[in-house]
């Protein structure tokens, strides 16, 4: 981003502060009508892009906005004014034909929304839409099944522009009315010190253990997952503070980043602040977010347990050593009431309106002024207040800049899915997957999974899960599986794309960190989270784990899957009671793999393998004493 200073940082703030204004306004008082509010919120984060985003990355410093960026915002924004002055013409469609003029403006915009996505996520997205509208507009020349009808290039524009369905459609509806509230409460809560304590009541409670810097990683990739919502965000915040602790105190650079890779990956489907995915998905689905958050407890604790385990028996094996007491935080700083109120009440808020039955937009615009409201009064000083309030234009700007790197993503995305209905895309893409699955469930599963991870390789997760939901789980729910399932099956594979090579984005960040080479460290983070790979067909064969079924059913699998978790750990890291050899973790790995799936029988055979392989180590180690 650009290091702006004078007029230019003014301006940055007052859109900023605008744009996160304007939505706990609305999420207090309720939305403007749909076209208005989409106007808004697109208008004012894609002008932030312009202004904050050079269309050149460069390794100098930039504190200007050359004359095209300042043209491309005010394009936006009078693209944008124009919508939500003239929203009645639009709803439910155009009145009358657009003129040159118009169609115009709805080709530049779309263009712009392009350039905005490029500069906050690179070439590949606006190559793929690109390859969408080429297609679309072209596609009536393709002879056989992949061919369309012809689709004349004004009604695309027309649609595109002028509609709820392109450029303004129901994604990023969910952008503007419940995505955007929530990272700013995840903004609000780190940037007033939440960050902070999370980190110090990680290290609190894991850093005096054996190898407490990786659980530190991990307890606080865990907390710090649950505001953010984002892998990236989480490597980098957490990341700075715990990967230079673990190579300080003995770890490889590469396990270092693998840990906090991993550790920050399932940051995005941890209750109770979920990434965008999770929005997207409830209105795909038909659920509130409430049911989508439940259904993501027990694959987040199975997860976490699993990275924790990993972690323990690495830490063993390589006998490393904890964090020195003197460098650990003190459980009386930890507790300050200031600090506290400023991290529970927040939350507690968050989840008592959300469990109540409050809408998606007041659940996150109250959580939003407590968080505000406690910070600026938690301190009752006057010289404090006032700081606080001194501060508070800041907050409010990083809330704002918190939003800007989501909507272009939406936005596209959203025309992506628009593109694929109006050439009847999906079900070919189904056909395709039906033929190269042959008719057999396990191997559409397999290659759904394919599609989503190649997909997530050029993408982020949301636009990913968008693109592959579309085409695929219609397919997934033929077979009569549950759509929750079906659909947190391919976000699972979606997310898995971030530490999975060649393209894994958070690996790199990580590795970039840890300063090691990226294959290894890809290569100890799936390691330490095998189980990821494993969760999205658990979710589908049982739907125990996203908790539909009898409550006992649910905890007598639960309990079985915690030991196979810890068990699988144990195999892929060869180290239960002493060092494993090579049989003893393919073992210990096909004993854990047959504890997590559910039923009797595996979980008798599992266990005795497990107990086997522990039995003989108890007695290697009884000897060696």
């Amino acid at each position: 981003m650009r290091q702006l200073e004078g007029v230019w940082k003014r301006l940055v703030l007052i859109l900023a502060i605008s744009l996160t204004i304007f939505h706990l306004l609305t999420g207090i008082f309720g939305s403007l009508p749909c076209l208005q509010q989409r106007a808004v919120h697109v208008g004012l984060a894609i002008s932030l892009v312009f202004i904050l985003c050079p269309a050149r990355k460069t390794k100098y410093r930039i504190s200007n906005v050359p004359w095209w960026d300042l043209l491309c915002m005010i394009l936006i924004l009078g693209s944008a004014s124009y919508i939500y002055f003239n929203f009645l013409r639009f709803m439910p469609f155009l009145a009358s034909p657009p003129n040159s003029l118009e169609l115009v403006l709805a080709g530049l915009t779309a263009i712009l929304m392009l350039e905005a996505s490029r500069r906050t996520i690179g070439w590949t997205f606006p190559i793929l839409v690109s390859l969408f509208v080429a297609y679309t507009m072209w596609g009536h020349y393709i002879p056989g099944r992949w061919g369309h009808g012809y689709v004349s290039p004004v009604l695309v524009l027309e649609y595109l522009y002028f509609s709820g369905e392109g450029i303004w459609g129901f994604i990023t509806g969910i952008s503007a009315r419940y995505l955007a509230l929530f990272l700013i409460f995840g903004s609000f809560l780190l940037t007033t010190g939440g960050g902070k304590t999370l980190v110090d009541l990680a290290s609190f409670l894991a850093g005096r253990f054996r190898g407490g810097p990786a659980k530190v990683a991990v307890f606080a990739s865990g907390f710090f997952a649950m505001l953010s919502g984002s892998a990236i965000a989480n490597v980098a915040t957490t990341g700075a503070f715990t990967i230079p602790m673990m190579k300080k105190l003995g770890y490889k650079p590469e396990f270092a980043g693998g840990v906090e890779a991993v550790a920050s990956c399932a940051g995005q489907l941890t209750p109770p602040v979920m990434g965008a995915t999770a929005f997207i998905m409830a209105e795909l689905v038909g659920i509130t977010y409430l049911r989508v958050m439940i259904a993501a407890i027990i694959p987040s604790f199975l997860f976490y347990l699993s990275t924790f385990m990993g972690v323990h028996f690495q830490a063993v094996k390589l006998n490393l050593k904890p964090i020195p007491r003197e460098e650990l935080p003190s459980l009386k700083n930890i507790i300050k009431y200031s600090k506290v109120l400023c991290l529970v009440l927040p939350i507690a808020t968050l989840l008592y309106t959300l469990l109540n039955g409050y809408s998606l937009a007041l659940v996150g615009s109250s959580a939003c002024l407590v968080a505000l409201v406690t910070y600026l009064f938690c301190e009752p000083f006057w010289h404090r207040i006032k700081d606080k309030l001194l501060s508070m234009p800041n907050h409010l700007e990083s809330a704002g800049k918190a939003i800007v790197a989501v909507v272009p993503i939406i936005v596209c995305a959203n025309i992506v899915v628009y593109l694929i209905g109006m050439t009847g895309l999906a079900p070919k893409f189904s056909f395709l997957i039906t033929q190269l699955a042959g008719g057999y469930f396990l191997l559409s599963l397999i290659v759904t999974a394919i599609l989503v991870m190649l997909l997530g390789c050029s993408m982020p997760m949301a636009p990913a899960y968008i693109i592959t939901v579309t085409v695929a789980a219609p397919i997934l729910i033929s077979w009569q599986i549950a759509p929750i399932a079906a659909h947190y099956f391919i976000i699972y594979y979606a997310m898995l794309a971030g530490i999975t090579p060649p393209v894994c984005g958070v690996i790199y960040v990580a590795s970039h960190l840890a300063e090691s080479n990226w294959l290894r460290t890809a290569w100890t983070a799936i390691k330490l989270a095998p189980l990821l790979y494993i969760i999205p067909f658990l979710l589908i064969y049982d739907n125990t784990f996203i908790m539909i079924g009898q409550p006992w059913v649910i905890l007598v699998n639960v309990m079985s899957a915690a030991v196979g978790v810890v068990v699988l750990a144990s195999g892929t890291m060869g180290q239960l009671v002493t060092k494993c050899k090579i049989y003893e973790s393919l073992v210990l790995v096909a004993a854990g793999v047959l504890l997590l799936i559910p039923g009797w029988q595996t979980d008798l055979l599992g266990g005795f393998l497990a107990v086997s392989i522990l039995a003989k180590q108890l007695r290697q180690w009884k000897k060696e004493v």
